[in-house]
């Protein structure tokens, strides 16, 4: 008998509310640097918040897995909103204790990606923390690919940045208007969002991280000078939330004219010390999954992966 997908109750998401919690607690205790109480608490805000009314909630399909009859997991997906128009997203899976390992989560994935090729949604997406490798591997076979994923380092045995200075920035409105850019037509890329959406979001989440610009509280904006001679820049922040425990490099870009020449790692390496001296211990970045370069390099400096986002294209219907 196949596997059927079996819409939930508030009873059956009532029973799977807790567990959904600790694990989603333990997975972030580590990924944005948190106590185990600041974890629970995080948790059951961002659960509150995104399942007001639990399985009523409105723009989602939660079912419980059934195989042969007997229940085997869940699924939670979110279908496709203003923030992501074209992209369905998965906001938990699981297989209970005594049927993993059989296959199962690729099955329920499988026929949820059935479901919401029926509704006309023609993407599908998913956050994977970084520890868990047996999920990742499930999903490169089901065809899911990286699109973004966010690294992490201790702030120890820091290289020195040899030839490279961080010096006051004085062409903010200019570099910004370059990120803000390239920000949305990534979000038009990544996430469907058609452009003038893109611009609009772009330019909001911009203005709450730097109300005051080069001046915003907690944040580090410098010119990357080398041998004196202006090369690009860096924007880091301090630790604060949704990541208490760690400092933020939002964005590093050494301008093409003086690419290959190590700026890039050795700027880092100035960004890691700063950060260090302000007594911050550890550093997390993104990546863009596109970008093998950068991915190939935040292997070499150690920073490890916490979480990468990944999606696939659900068949037309």
């Amino acid at each position: 008998m196949p596997l059927t997908l079996v819409e939930m109750d508030s009873a059956d998401f009532a029973r799977r509310r807790a567990p959904l919690i600790a694990g989603y607690a333990e997975a972030i205790t580590t990924s944005r640097g948190l106590t185990v109480a600041e974890a629970v608490a995080e948790a059951e805000r961002d659960i509150a918040e995104k399942l007001p009314r639990g399985s009523a909630t409105p723009g989602l399909l939660m079912r419980k897995a059934e195989w042969d009859g007997t229940e085997i997991g869940w699924i939670w997906v979110t279908l496709p909103g203003p923030a992501r128009p074209e992209l369905a997203w998965i906001g938990n899976i699981e297989v209970d204790p005594g049927f993993r390992s059989r296959g199962y989560a690729g099955a329920i994935i499988t026929a949820v990606g059935a479901e919401l090729a029926g509704l006309g949604v023609p993407r599908l997406g998913l956050n994977v923390f970084g520890a868990n490798s047996t999920a990742i591997r499930v999903y490169e076979r089901l065809g899911f690919e990286v699109y973004a994923q966010q690294r992490s380092r201790e702030l120890t045995g820091i290289p020195t940045a040899e030839g490279i200075e961080l010096t006051p920035m004085t062409d903010y409105e200019s570099r910004i208007e370059a990120l803000f850019a390239d920000f949305a037509q990534d979000l038009v890329q990544e996430q469907g969002l058609w452009h003038g959406e893109a611009e609009t979001r772009a330019a909001r989440e911009l203005a709450e991280l730097l109300p005051r610009g080069v001046r915003t509280k907690g944040m580090i904006l410098r010119t990357v000078a080398a041998d004196g001679v202006p090369v690009g820049w860096v924007w880091a922040g301090l630790p604060a939330p949704p990541r208490p425990g760690l400092g933020w490099l939002h964005n590093i870009e050494i301008d093409e004219a003086h690419r290959g020449r190590g700026h890039g790692r050795a700027a880092i390496a100035a960004v890691e010390a700063e950060l260090a001296g302000r007594g911050v211990r550890r550093l997390g970045l993104n990546v863009h999954g596109a970008n093998s370069g950068a991915r190939r390099l935040c292997d070499r400096l150690g920073y490890r992966l916490l979480a990468q986002q990944m999606a696939k294209d659900l068949p037309a219907r």
